[in-house]
C-alpha cells in the first residue's frame, strides 16, 4: 500500500535540543537525534515529522509511503522542469541504545540529547545516519533557493534500514520508487564518495550423518568434522577467485552461526552453519553462491554417509554495486571537491544502495562520520563533517542537475 493519509502530528520528541553552534546542519542533526527512532522496536514517525516539516517549508511536495502503520517512508520532491532525476536518501531509524527495558550502557549522557565535546557531536544516530540525513535536508533547502538547476530533486527518508530494509528501501523498490538517473545514499564514509559496495552471499548449510558413540567413532561420521571439511573446501575455492585491492580482506568465509545439538558422548549426526562471503564489485552474486554448492558436493563425495544441503539464508544476500569513475554523478563529486578529486572510500558496511542497484539506478554512498563510530556508545560525528557534507551535497546535486541530460545520465 502507498500514500496513506498522513497521520496527526506525533507527540513531541522525548529528547531535547541543547544550545549548539548557530549552524543549520548542526542544529538539525541535534533535532533529529532528539526524535527517537530506535529499531527495534521500530517507529520512525517522530523523526519523519521533523523531516517532512522542514522540506515542506522549503517548497517540496511531500508524501509518505507505508508498508506498515508507524513505519513511514518520507518522499519529498522538487520539480524544476526538464532534466535528470536525482535522489538523496538516508534512513530514519537507528540501532537502539540498549535492549528494551534496559538502561544504556557505556553512554556518558542521554543518547537522545545531542552534546558537543572537542568538536564532536554525540548522540544516538549522530553518525548512522542522522548526521547524513541532516546534511541532505539542509543541502536540499539550499538547492530550493537556487535557480541554476533543472530536473527533479527528491529527498527520501526511509524506514527499517537497521533491520533489513523490508519496510523501507526494499518496499520502495517493490513500488517502483527507486528508479532515477542517479542516487546518493547516506552512510558514514568520512565525506568521501564510495562508488563501489560489497554484496553478500548468505547460505545455510545443513550437514547430516549417521553419528556414532564417541567411544567407537569409526562406526559413524562426525557431522562437526564434516562441517570443518566443508569450511576448508570453501576457503580453498575462495583462494582461486579474483580479488580487489579496494577490499583487501575479501573474499573470505565467515561462519556467523554453527550449531550441533547432541551430547559430548556422541558423534554429532547433524550440524547447521550460516555462512557469509562478501561479493566484490563487478562479481556476480550467483558465482559466489556456487562456491557453497561446489564445496558441499566435493565434501559429500569425500565423506560417505554424509549429506550436505545448501539453502539461501534470509534471501541469500544481495548483489554488489559499482558505479564507473566516468559516471556523471562520480564526476560531479570530483568537481565539487577539487582538492580531493579522485579520492574514494571503500565502504565496507551494508547500505540501501543495493536496492538502487536492483532498480538499475547508479548510486554513490556518501556521508559524514566514520563506520567505526556507528552502533557504538557515545556515538558521534565530527561537527566539521556535518558542515562539509552539506556543502558537498549541495555542490554535487547542483552540478549533476546543471550539466546532465537523460541521455548522458545513462537513461
Amino acid at each position: 500500500m502507498t500514500d496513506l493519509a498522513v497521520p496527526a502530528p506525533s507527540p513531541a520528541p522525548t529528547g531535547t535540543v541543547p544550545t549548539l553552534p548557530d549552524d543549520p546542519v548542526v542544529r538539525l542533526c541535534a533535532e533529529l537525534i532528539a526524535a527517537p527512532s530506535a529499531n527495534p522496536p521500530g517507529d520512525e514517525e517522530p523523526v519523519a515529522a521533523v523531516v517532512q516539516d522542514r522540506l515542506e517549508r522549503a517548497g517540496f511536495a511531500v508524501r509518505r509511503h507505508y508498508a506498515r502503520p508507524g513505519r513511514p517512508n518520507v518522499l519529498a520532491t522538487l520539480e524544476r522542469g526538464e532534466g535528470p532525476h536525482l535522489i538523496l536518501q538516508a534512513h530514519l531509524d537507528t540501532k537502539p541504545a540498549a535492549p528494551p527495558g534496559a538502561e544504556p550502557v557505556g553512554w556518558s549522557s542521554d543518547p537522545l540529547v545531542a552534546r558537543i565535546a572537542d568538536g564532536l557531536l554525540h548522540g544516538l544516530g549522530a553518525c548512522d545516519t542522522k548526521g547524513g540525513l541532516a546534511a541532505m535536508v539542509v543541502a536540499a533547502e539550499r538547492l530550493a533557493r537556487r535557480d541554476d538547476w533543472s530536473g527533479r530533486l527528491e529527498v527520501q527518508g526511509v524506514a527499517d534500514e537497521e533491520d533489513g530494509s523490508g519496510l523501507g528501501a526494499a518496499f520502495l523498490l517493490s513500488e517502483g520508487l527507486l528508479t532515477a538517473d542517479a542516487a546518493i545514499v547516506s552512510e558514514p564514509t568520512g565525506c568521501l564518495p564510495s562508488a563501489a559496495q560489497l554484496g553478500n552471499a548468505w547460505a545455510e548449510v545443513t550437514v547430516t550423518t549417521t553419528g556414532a558413540h564417541a567411544g567407537t567413532p569409526s562406526r559413524g561420521q562426525d557431522a562437526v568434522e564434516v562441517a570443518r571439511r566443508f569450511m576448508a573446501e570453501v576457503d580453498a575455492l575462495l583462494t582461486r577467485m579474483p580479488t580487489d585491492p579496494a577490499f583487501p580482506h575479501h573474499p573470505r568465509l565467515n561462519v556467523g552461526h554453527l550449531a550441533a545439538p547432541g551430547h559430548p558422548g556422541t558423534l554429532s549426526s547433524s550440524c547447521v552453519l550460516r555462512c557469509d562471503v562478501r561479493v566484490l564489485p563487478w562479481q556476480r552474486h550467483d558465482s559466489v553462491m556456487e562456491v557453497y554448492t561446489r564445496a558441499a558436493s566435493a565434501v559429500a563425495d569425500a565423506c560417505p554417509g554424509s549429506a550436505l544441503t545448501v539453502r539461501p539464508y534470509q534471501g541469500g544476500g544481495c548483489e554488489s554495486h559499482a558505479v564507473a569513475d566516468d559516471h556523471p554523478l562520480v564526476r560531479a563529486f570530483d568537481r565539487a571537491s577539487a582538492d580531493r578529486a579522485g579520492e574514494r572510500c571503500s565502504f565496507a558496511g551494508g547500505s540501501d544502495a543495493r536496492f538502487f542497484a536492483r532498480a538499475g539506478t547508479p548510486a554513490v554512498v556518501h556521508g559524514p562520520g566514520h563506520l567505526d563510530q556507528a552502533h557504538a556508545p557515545d556515538e558521534y560525528v565530527p561537527v566539521g563533517h556535518l558542515v562539509l557534507a552539506a556543502d558537498q551535497l549541495e555542490a554535487v546535486a547542483a552540478g549533476f542537475l546543471q550539466s546532465v541530460d537523460r541521455r548522458r545520465a545513462g537513461r
